[in-house]
């Protein structure tokens, strides 16, 4: 299914995707049913399939609309001051904001790496799905190599690997381990604080060239807080995510797209 491209066709994918994600918020991922999108969205089903093939289509379609990566752009360019120590820091700060932030994402960013999710996709989507999460694994790699450049980073192209492995996945567990409410309180502090303090140390194991501090790491917290409250909604958009899906503001990840 391909991505709407008229004007008309891309308000009609955000009025029916809106009807989907308060029917994922009320329902949950598994409960909410594909036909109800029609009705409470006052349109023929003919509309709803003209636009999707099925669920996994509008699931696919949410988590590529609230993600990450389509927001990082805009935000680096209403805050060019930030440090290098900072900008390699972004997309895991931007994400622990974001889970808080946005509770459909957070959803789909754990299902989504599940194959039962992405799979019975339509082929365009599945191949969205994945040009998507392999271009924020190359936006965390290019902060890192951009340090790197810079000088402000000393460490050569096993290290910045490894510092974006280790970034990642970081981010990976420890927003799981606070997002699922499983694990006992007793075992977790703070988020806020914790999390800044143990990203502090990932990248503080690696040589940067000037000073680094969680002080950094929270004052860029405030300010990814801010631009949600400021931006973040008005370009919770198809358009903004359709643009995304060719290209990015940063040429050195354009030629690393696939």
């Amino acid at each position: 299914m391909s991505c709407p491209k008229s004007n008309l066709d891309i308000i009609q994918c955000d009025e029916l995707l809106n009807v989907a994600e308060a029917l994922v918020e009320e329902h949950g991922v598994v409960s909410f049913r594909f036909a109800q999108i029609a009705k409470d969205a006052n349109c023929s089903n003919h509309t709803l399939y003209k636009h999707f093939r099925s669920r996994e289509d509008v699931l696919v379609c949410l988590f590529l609309r609230n993600c990450t990566s389509n927001y990082l752009p805009y935000f680096l360019s209403l805050t060019p001051d930030l440090t290098a120590f900072q900008r390699a820091a972004l997309p895991a700060v931007f994400s622990n904001v974001a889970v808080q932030r946005n509770a459909t994402f957070d959803t789909l960013r754990v299902v989504s790496i599940n194959s039962l999710f992405w799979q019975p996709a339509s082929d365009e989507k599945g191949q969205l799905l994945r040009q998507r999460v392999n271009l924020f694994w190359d936006r965390v790699r290019f902060h890192v190599q951009e340090a790197a450049d810079s000088a402000a980073l000393s460490a050569d192209d096993d290290e910045i690997l490894e510092l974006t492995q280790s970034l990642y996945f970081f981010m990976a567990g420890i927003l799981s381990s606070y997002e699922s409410q499983l694990m006992s309180e007793k075992y977790l502090t703070e988020r806020d604080p914790t999390f800044y303090r143990h990203l502090e140390k990932v990248l503080g194991q690696y040589s940067w060239n000037q000073s680094t501090s969680i002080e950094e790491l929270t004052e860029l917290g405030r300010k990814v807080n801010q631009f949600f409250d400021r931006h973040y909604q008005e370009n919770k958009s198809c358009r903004c995510c359709r643009e995304l899906n060719g290209f990015t503001e940063i040429e050195a990840l354009n030629r690393a797209r696939p």
